[in-house]
């Protein structure tokens, strides 16, 4: 073969996959943490630095009115991988493990993982699931190929011996952020030439407070890893930077794949911040178990170089549950949408910088806290007789309740919440 005809043969090929690229469906990476709030975050001017995040943030579009759906775990995470409100799935508060073992989403119901899987996406989750304890809950029965990780709310960040690999119960040494790190960046070496879908669920930075030197023969007995205190303190923001540090592998990955400009990254939180955050860092009311803005306005932000404009920003009343039909609405699947989608996409709002629509959103988390409700900057909560109204234009901390001075308002938003909950009874 002479030097010519193999120098014809390299750029053939070269040429083949460039085009086979062009057209190539592109890939989406949710990133998930867990217990963040807006609060800790520099890039939202809190008080710790994530060089990572904050250079995602340069590179695309970050959110600054997005919310979990709930300001616990669970119903937030269904509400994102069902696209519907999680109160519609029978899942409103954490589910705690095998005490509960007939909640969870059932495989019948259609998730974003099984819609793409039927479509020709490689699919995998690494990580927390939390969305049913039970082996018929399992990710594999949800449209996911891959899965481990584990399947309760919490997870020691040393010790595994509850872990998944699939459907088997198995121990998976490491630290955990970089046992889920190591296993997506292993999935996307594995899947350069087929699209895929990778959420990667970390347990940061929920409790219990570990770093990587609490390894359980250094642990002190009686030492509460859990609480809220100064040497936790330390500890979480430790977990917190070695978590951009995560993201930031992902991005080189990516990069380092030639895959950057075909993948759709989305980070945000399940729920707002613990309370971690020195007071004068603390811009909303409560957080975690909260239905106050805390509680569930999450830090968000998107990333697709060449697609999403660098350095823009979303002012919009955005939800977890809006990504499944943007998804499908980016990647060209919208007629493979369930026709009961709650969610709205924000596929023009994302890359063509379009009016993102008003509409209610509902944060309902009962019986414990009532139910929540956004209606552009006004906030109502409700729980029996006790109605709160808030502008969140005047009064982002919810410190002035204006349903007296407004009855009109209070009433309309008062009546929506009480339909709201008409409508979304299990099974609707």
């Amino acid at each position: 073969m002479t030097p010519r005809f193999l120098a014809l043969i390299i750029l053939l090929l070269a040429s083949t996959k460039a085009y086979a690229d062009v057209d190539r469906s592109p890939n989406i990476v949710v990133i998930l943490a867990d217990d963040l709030g807006c609060r800790d975050l520099a890039l939202y001017d809190g008080w710790v630095k994530t060089p990572r995040l904050e250079q995602m943030a340069r590179e695309g579009m970050r959110f600054t009115d997005f919310h979990s759906n709930s300001s616990v775990c669970s119903p937030t995470r269904v509400a994102f991988l069902a696209g519907r409100y999680q109160q519609r799935l029978g899942v409103v508060d954490v589910i705690v493990g095998d005490r509960e073992p007939e909640k969870g989403i059932l495989p019948s119901v259609p998730t974003i993982a099984s819609v793409l899987k039927e479509n020709g996406y490689a699919t995998a989750l690494f990580g927390k699931w939390h969305c049913g304890h039970q082996d018929k809950y399992n990710p594999l029965h949800h449209g996911f190929d891959e899965f481990v990780g584990f399947l309760n709310g919490g997870s020691d960040y040393h010790q595994h011996g509850g872990w998944r690999v699939g459907l088997k119960r198995e121990n998976m040494p490491g630290y955990t952020t970089h046992v889920i790190t190591d296993r997506s960046i292993d999935f996307i070496k594995r899947h350069q030439d087929k699209p895929f879908f990778l959420y990667i669920s970390h347990a940061a930075v929920h409790n219990p407070y570990q770093t990587i030197e609490d390894t359980p023969e250094k642990r002190i007995p009686g030492e509460k890893s859990h609480l809220i205190n100064d040497k936790n303190r330390v500890r979480y923001k430790w977990i917190l930077e070695d978590l951009d540090q995560s993201v930031g592998k992902i991005f080189d990955t990516l990069n380092e794949q030639g895959l950057a400009e075909n993948t759709l990254v989305f980070f945000f939180s399940d729920n707002g911040a613990v309370g971690m955050a020195p007071q004068q860092y603390r811009q909303f009311r409560g957080g975690k178990f909260s239905n106050y803005e805390g509680g569930h306005r999450v830090p968000a932000i998107a990333w697709w170089p060449g697609k999403i404009k660098a350095g823009s920003k979303s002012d919009a009343l955005i939800a977890g549950f809006d990504l499944f039909p943007t998804f499908t609405d980016i990647v060209g699947l919208t007629t493979s949408n369930p026709d009961n989608l709650d969610g709205t996409s924000l596929e023009g709002h994302l890359l063509k910088q379009e009016d993102f629509p008003g509409r209610d959103i509902f944060f309902g988390y009962e019986p414990k806290l009532g139910t929540a409700m956004r209606r552009g900057p006004w906030k109502m909560i409700v729980k029996e007789d006790d109605v709160q109204l808030y502008n969140l234009t005047y009064d982002r901390m919810e410190t002035t309740n204006l349903a007296d001075q407004y009855p009109q308002r209070a009433e309309e938003m008062r009546s929506a919440i009480e339909q709201f909950k008409k409508d979304v009874t299990p099974g609707s």
